[in-house]
Order: C-alpha cells, then structure tokens, then sequence
C-alpha cells in the first residue's frame, strides 16, 4: 500500500513541515536545556563556594594523626560522665560537672580540662574555660551563656604525663 492509495493526509494546520523545522526545534529544545542548566550552575556557585570549614585540604591532611589520638585515647581506658545543670537566680548560669574514671572505675586526678560551650547555630557565643577539680575525679566550672537551647559541651582534658582526653556532648539548655 502507498501513501498515493490511503487515505492519510497530513495536516496542514502549522504549514508544511521541513528538515529545517526539525532541526531549528531541536536546536531550540537544548538551547532551553543548556540554559536553565547554565542558570542553576551559576547561582549554585555564587550563593556557596563549597567551604564549609577552613583550612580543609590541611585538615585533610593530618585525618590520619587525628586516627592516631582517637586510638591512643581508646587505649587510655578513661571515660567521662558530662552533666550540665542550669542554675537558679539572674542571668543564664549553667554549671558543668565532668566526672573522669579510669579502667577500674577508679578517678582520674590531676588533669587540666578545659570545657567549651559551643553554640551550632550562633557564631560569638562561644564560652570557654578552665575547670576546677572538687572532688576525686570530678571537676566543674559555671558558665555564663546568653541564651537557653541547643549547645555543644566539648571538654579537653590534659594529664600529668601528657595524656590527652577530648569529648564533646550535645545538651539543651532551657530556662
């Protein structure tokens, strides 16, 4: 059977179609393409350059040494017990208790610990200091924080012989 023999007639409602009308809409389809593609490449770049810390390639670098301390203070056996309380009276004092223990449950005495109130969604409101020890292995500070909620409680201990002891908590500091 021929085209001449049926009964198809193509339409002529947008007048008749060429190869240049195939190509020029083709052309036009990935022009569209490339340009919203384009688009979302280029505000993808100027809103974010990537960098969520600085200094990641040097970072980076020493993961290895940072493997090294995390085994080495596994291999110290000590653990830590890290309680926040919010005290009672004017402005935003919240206290921080840690407790260290060694391998048998005995305290761990004489470290340097350093704790750090860290605030995830507020950069400037970082607190840090020393921490003073009370009690057979318990060691505690006050804090003046400026507002309640999500915080970040990271501690550093130091001990007599160079051990070093780093933990970091997540608390929610409410009023």
């Amino acid at each position: 059977m021929s085209v001449e023999n049926s009964d198809f007639r193509p339409s002529t409602r947008f007048g008749k179609v060429t190869g240049w009308h195939v190509l020029s809409g083709f052309v036009l389809f990935f022009a569209i393409v490339f340009g919203v593609n384009g688009l979302m490449v280029y505000r993808a770049l100027s809103t974010f350059d990537g960098v969520e810390v600085e200094g990641a390639y040097q970072k980076g670098r020493t993961y290895n040494h940072l493997l090294e301390r995390m085994d080495a203070q596994r291999q110290l056996g000590w653990s830590s017990g890290i309680k926040t309380t919010a005290l009672p009276g004017e402005g935003r004092r919240t206290a921080l208790r840690v407790t260290f223990t060694g391998t048998q449950g005995e305290p761990v005495n004489g470290l340097a610990v350093r704790g750090t109130f860290w605030r995830p969604v507020v950069s400037g409101e970082d607190k840090s200091m020393m921490l003073v020890q009370t009690a057979p292995g318990i060691y505690e500070a006050e804090f003046p924080l400026a507002h309640s909620g999500n915080w970040l409680v990271r501690i550093a201990a130091e001990g007599l012989n160079g051990e070093t002891f780093v933990e970091e908590k997540r608390v929610i500091i409410r009023d």
